[in-house]
Parts: C-alpha cells; structure tokens; sequence
C-alpha cells in the first residue's frame, strides 16, 4: 500500500513574482545592509549563518499561513535548508521568533511632550518644564505615559541617552529638550534597534503590496539632475514636512490609545515614517565622445506602491 500523505492546503498563495527580478531586487536592497555588516565587522560567513535563521522562521511562518504540516522535511523543502540543520534549529530556543519590542517609555514620553497641550513653544517645540509639579511638568507628562516606571526612574535614562538636560532656573529643577525629534546620541545598540525596526516594517509594507495584499502606503518622490544647493533645499522641506506630518499622526495615536485602552483585544501596532535621501550620482555620458543630445532631461516621479494596482508602478512626470 502506498503511504498515506497530508493533503495539500487549500488556501491560495501570494501572488507569485518572478524568481529573477526578484532576486534582482533583493540583491540592491541587501547592499547597503551588507556595508553595515562589514562596517561592524561582521562577515559572510557569520552573515549567512544568521541569514539562514530568517529563512527558516519565515518558511515556517510561510507553511502555517498556507495549512501545511510543520514538519521538518517540509521546512528543509520550502527553505532550502538542510534537514539536519532544520532539526538543529527547532531544537535551539534562541530560533524562536521575536516579538516587536514596544515602544520604551523614554520615547513614549517624549512623542506626548511634542503634541501635548502647555508643552510646546511658540513655534510648536517641545519646551524646558519643570521637573515635579501639576501640569505642564516632566513629573505629569510621565504619569500620562505610565504608572509603572517612576518619574525619576524615566528622567535618568532620557539624561543618559541625551535627550534631555537638567537646570536650575530661579531655583526650580527644570528638564529641558535637547531634541525635537527622537533621536539617541552615543547609543549604537538602541540606533540599531530602531533602524531593525523602521527598516523591518517599510520592508514588511512593500513585500505585502507586491504580494496582492489590499494596498497600504508605501510612495516616493524621485527626481534626477539636481544640483547640490537643490538637494540640500529639498532635504529641508522634508524634514518640515515630516514634523507636520508627525506632529499629527502622533496626536491622534495618543487619542487612540487612549480610547482603545479599555476595549479587549486591542493589541495590534502601527508605524508611520518617512526618509529622504540624495546622492552624486556620476553622468551616464561619462567619459563618451559625443556630447549629449539636446532635450527635456530632468524628472520627478512619485511611486504609486500604494495604488490600487501595487505591483505595477504609475510616474507623474513634470
């Protein structure tokens, strides 16, 4: 008799993409991290070990969506992983997953300094308050992020990581930003926990959109023969249209949790962000013997990632 086998799952995969472009693609994404790794002297060897790791929680998570047994020979398929390895892997605890870390309360504490009513300046920056005291204080703005840590507790490590600095001002403790915007000076484990983060997400985002998934935001402007005063005007405007934008989104998050904090269930995340970035780029007509021929050469594009068609690209050209 012959053996008995599971039957095939019945739910239908994502939209394939072709292995070669994809790969294609793969490869330009991967160089900039593959610079960070060497930069931090980390090598293909010790790369590839951890690469393997990722390529087996996500065929795993890969087999489960789709219905199919976990089983390790189907894993050793799907991912191209040895069996042996496979069996290696599900036996070592530190291959399990792991979960998003929230958001510390450092930063929690100071989003709601950057929208919250009394806390800002004239021109909308999170302004010096006092330590203790009723609102607006550093004491009060800490007891509306959390009632577990206390106040003092928070100050220390935002003073640690620089965020924050502390003064005597009439004989008053006042904790001063250092920063409008959430960034960690001197503390490369938590910079890189927050690059693995943002860059995790934007990742998961587009790989979604480009799977048939209903599309989510995912755009970019792109424009080419810049000069470098231009690129320098326009990476200003970005960063005053993100604080806009993120002033806003932040105020209505607060809200959300706020309203969501007593329905049950209530525990998905979100991330919103944006990036700028520009670059010399050598001409394409470098070093040829005929001039370039006259005509419209400049460009800006936006990317329509997030359109109703995902996989495919729109440009508005001017």
């Amino acid at each position: 008799m012959g053996r008995s086998t599971n039957p095939l799952p019945s739910s239908s995969p994502a939209r394939p993409q072709p292995a070669r472009e994809t790969l294609e693609a793969w490869e330009r994404v991967q160089a900039p991290l593959c610079r960070l790794l060497l930069d931090a002297g980390v090598d293909y060897k010790q790369a590839v070990l951890a690469l393997k790791q990722v390529f087996l929680r996500q065929a795993q998570e890969l087999m489960a969506a789709r219905g199919a047994p976990d089983t390790d020979s189907g894993l050793s398929v799907v991912s191209g992983v040895h069996r042996k390895d496979v069996h290696a892997w599900r036996n070592d605890p530190a291959a399990h997953a792991k979960s998003q870390a929230p958001m510390s309360t450092s930063s929690q504490v100071f989003a709601r300094w950057a929208v919250s009513p009394g806390y800002h300046d004239r021109r909308r920056r999170p302004k010096p308050v006092p330590r203790l005291g009723p609102a607006p204080s550093f004491e009060a703005l800490v007891r509306a992020c959390t009632s577990d840590v206390h106040p003092y507790s928070v100050l220390q490590e935002m003073v640690r990581i620089g965020l924050v600095e502390m003064a005597m001002r009439k004989g008053v403790e006042f904790v001063i930003p250092r920063n409008d915007v959430f960034v960690p000076s001197g503390e490369p484990a938590q910079l890189l926990e927050l690059f693995g983060m943002n860059l995790a997400d934007h990742a998961s985002t587009a790989v979604r959109n480009l799977g048939g998934e209903a599309p989510r935001l995912e755009q970019s402007v792109f424009a080419d023969g810049l000069s470098e005063a231009s690129m320098q005007r326009l990476g200003e405007l970005s960063r005053e249209l993100w604080a806009r934008a993120r002033e806003a989104m932040i105020a209505e998050a607060i809200r959300c949790l706020e309203s969501d904090a007593a329905q049950p269930g209530a525990s998905g995340r979100m991330r919103f962000g944006a990036y700028y970035w520009s670059e010399e780029q050598p001409s394409p007509d470098a070093g040829a013997a005929e001039p370039e021929a006259p005509g419209p050469r400049r460009a800006a594009r936006a990317g329509r990632r997030a359109s109703p068609s995902p996989n495919s690209s729109s440009e508005d050209r001017s």
